[in-house]
């Protein structure tokens, strides 16, 4: 996918392309992307191929150049999420300049499931959300499913569309001619398309009716601070019980890299690109067999044998150590075959 679509942006987006709008739809009808590509990752790892290096280090350059579209060029990309968004897809769409979600989107970022983190420039979007910080870290470490209604609510989409009005969208943008160009124009026929529909099923949110649960708890500057706010959590008992367990089902080591990747990448003067190659550097650092990383046996447990049964390296986020998490920040090895990330 990454390779097939990367000529065609770098085309896109040359001084004398004519693009002014990009529609981005999933291929099927299920889903807008479902992930499940590293499974080929991890199998390259094992037979010492070159797709672990070659994967992220193209696919990171795609997702840079979709984000800086608009800023740089003026190209309006609208991403529709008609169905489950997860994996490569986010990256593809999560930077672009207007998202749209339908009642069939479920998004999420369950990476530290498969003892990987929030990549695709998601450490930096998840904590640039309209909320508070902490649902961004509550999202990250968790993987907690997301309808229409909670992607609208906390920012992750821009606009709501039901999914049977999409084909109309196509239509009338492939109208608008010069029009096209116009962020004002657009926004107007979603608006116009949208008329009195709302996302459906706000009873079956996982933020709002817990969101001050998670801003008191997942405000931390710790993530044992976290454990210990859900553990001590009175107001919502049930709520933090589930939420502690889903932690604790997760990679230890990667919940720790992410939660130290949020906090750097949550800075103002951090851009997507500075991101992106921390990412790179975090990617392949994971790229490595237990007990340094827990990639291989949780795409293992989840994707190969669908066990759901992970044995991680680490038992719990106090046998990570501070230096076992900076090292993933460090700077690629001078012999690495790719080297650091270049946009």
């Amino acid at each position: 996918m990454v390779r097939s679509l990367s000529p065609i942006y770098s085309n896109w987006i040359l001084p004398e392309s004519a693009v002014k709008c990009i529609l981005m739809e999933g291929a099927g009808e299920k889903a807008f992307c479902a992930g499940g590509d590293v499974a080929d990752v991890r199998t390259q790892l094992l037979e010492g191929g070159s797709l672990p290096q070659d994967f992220f280090y193209e696919e990171y350059q795609l997702n840079h150049k979709i984000a800086t579209a608009y800023g740089e060029k003026g190209i309006i990309q609208i991403s529709v999420w008609d169905g489950v968004t997860m994996g490569g897809g986010v990256g593809l769409s999560l930077h672009g300049k207007i998202r749209v979600a339908t009642e069939k989107t479920l998004f999420a970022m369950p990476e530290t499931g498969i003892g990987l983190f929030p990549d695709v420039g998601g450490t930096f979007a998840l904590s640039r959300l309209k909320v508070k910080p902490a649902i961004g870290k509550y999202l990250a470490l968790t993987g907690a499913r997301l309808n229409a209604f909670d992607c609208m609510h906390v920012g992750l989409t821009t606009h709501y569309l039901p999914s049977e009005k999409v084909p109309v969208l196509r239509s009338v943008l492939e109208g608008l001619n010069e029009d096209a160009g116009k962020i004002t124009k657009i926004k107007e026929v979603l608006e116009e398309l949208r008329g009195n529909n709302s996302p459906p099923n706000p009873e079956k949110s996982v933020v709002v009716p817990h969101e001050e649960c998670i801003n008191k708890c997942f405000s931390q500057q710790r993530l044992e601070d976290v454990y210990l706010a859900l553990e001590t959590h009175n107001d919502n008992r049930d709520w933090a019980e589930r939420t502690l367990k889903t932690l604790q089902s997760m990679s230890p080591i990667s919940l720790k890299v992410t939660f130290e990747a949020l906090k750097r990448h949550a800075g103002k003067h951090v851009t997507i690109g500075d991101a992106l190659r921390d990412e790179y550097r975090l990617s392949q650092r994971f790229m490595r067999l237990q007990p340094h990383s827990d990639f291989v046996e949780g795409i293992r447990a989840v994707l190969v044998d669908k066990d759901h049964s992970p044995k991680w390296s680490h038992k719990t986020i106090d046998d990570v150590s501070e230096d076992d998490v900076d090292e993933f920040f460090e700077p690629l090895e001078s012999n690495h075959p790719r080297g650091e990330l270049q946009l």
